[in-house]
C-alpha cells in the first residue's frame, strides 16, 4: 500500500513540474498577429489574455500535448471572441493547430486561420 501511495504521489509531483514549467505561451496566427498569455500555476486556473476587446477566458487546458483556449465577451457574455486549438509538434517543437478571432465591434467580423504557439519557461 505504501509502493502504491509513493508511486502515486511521485507521478502527481512531476506532472505538476512539467505544467509549471511552462511559463508562458506565445501563439501567432495571420496578419501577423500575436496573443501571449501566462500558463497558470494552479491545474484548472484561467490566463488573464489582451485582446483586442475585452475578453475572459472561460476554457484553458494545457496537457498531453494539447493546447486549448476559448475566451468570451466580457459584456456579452455568449459571444465567442477566440478558439486556440493546437496539438504539439514533436519535430518542431511547437504547438500548431488553428484559432478563430472575432474582432468586430458589434458585428461580428471572424477571422479563421493556422496558429503556431511557443512555449517559454
Amino acid at each position: 500500500m505504501k509502493r502504491i501511495t509513493i508511486v502515486c504521489l511521485t507521478l502527481l509531483s512531476a506532472l505538476h513540474a512539467t505544467a509549471a514549467a511552462a511559463k508562458s505561451i506565445t501563439c501567432t496566427y495571420p496578419q501577423d498577429q500575436e496573443l501571449t498569455f501566462d500558463v497558470p500555476k494552479k491545474l484548472g486556473g484561467l490566463p488573464p489574455i489582451e485582446f483586442d476587446y475585452s475578453s475572459k477566458v472561460t476554457r484553458f487546458s494545457f496537457r498531453d500535448n494539447n493546447l486549448l483556449l476559448v475566451a468570451m465577451d466580457e459584456v456579452e457574455k455568449t459571444r465567442v471572441r477566440i478558439v486556440i486549438s493546437a496539438q504539439l509538434d514533436k519535430a518542431k517543437g511547437v504547438y500548431s493547430g488553428q484559432i478563430v478571432t472575432d474582432a468586430g465591434g458589434n458585428q461580428l467580423m471572424l477571422d479563421n486561420g493556422p496558429v503556431t504557439c511557443r512555449v517559454k519557461g
